[in-house]
C-alpha cells in the first residue's frame, strides 16, 4: 500500500489516504464526503555540497586521494627513498 494526498475540492481539506492501486486518483474526503483529487507529489532533489557535514563525492574521492598520498609519502620517508 501507498500513501498519497489527496485535496477536497470542496472543503479544502488535504488528507493522506493509503491505497492499494496507485492508479486511484480520487477518494471521498473524510470531512464533507465529497470527491478529493490526488495532488502531484512533491519532487525529491539532493542538493550536493551546501552543508560541510555531507560532502559531495569529488570531496570524498579528493580526501582519499590525499590520505592514500600521506601514507605513501610516510612509507617512502620510513625506507629512505
Amino acid at each position: 500500500m501507498k500513501v498519497y494526498d489527496y485535496e477536497c475540492r470542496s472543503c479544502h481539506a488535504v488528507h493522506e489516504h493509503f491505497v492499494a492501486n496507485s492508479d486511484v486518483h480520487a477518494v471521498s474526503c473524510r470531512d464533507c464526503g465529497a470527491e478529493a483529487t490526488r495532488l502531484a507529489p512533491c519532487p525529491r532533489f539532493k542538493l550536493d555540497g551546501c552543508d560541510p557535514g555531507y560532502p559531495t563525492a569529488y570531496d570524498k574521492w579528493a580526501k582519499d586521494h590525499e590520505k592514500a598520498a600521506a601514507k605513501a609519502n610516510k612509507r617512502a620517508e620510513e625506507h629512505g627513498e
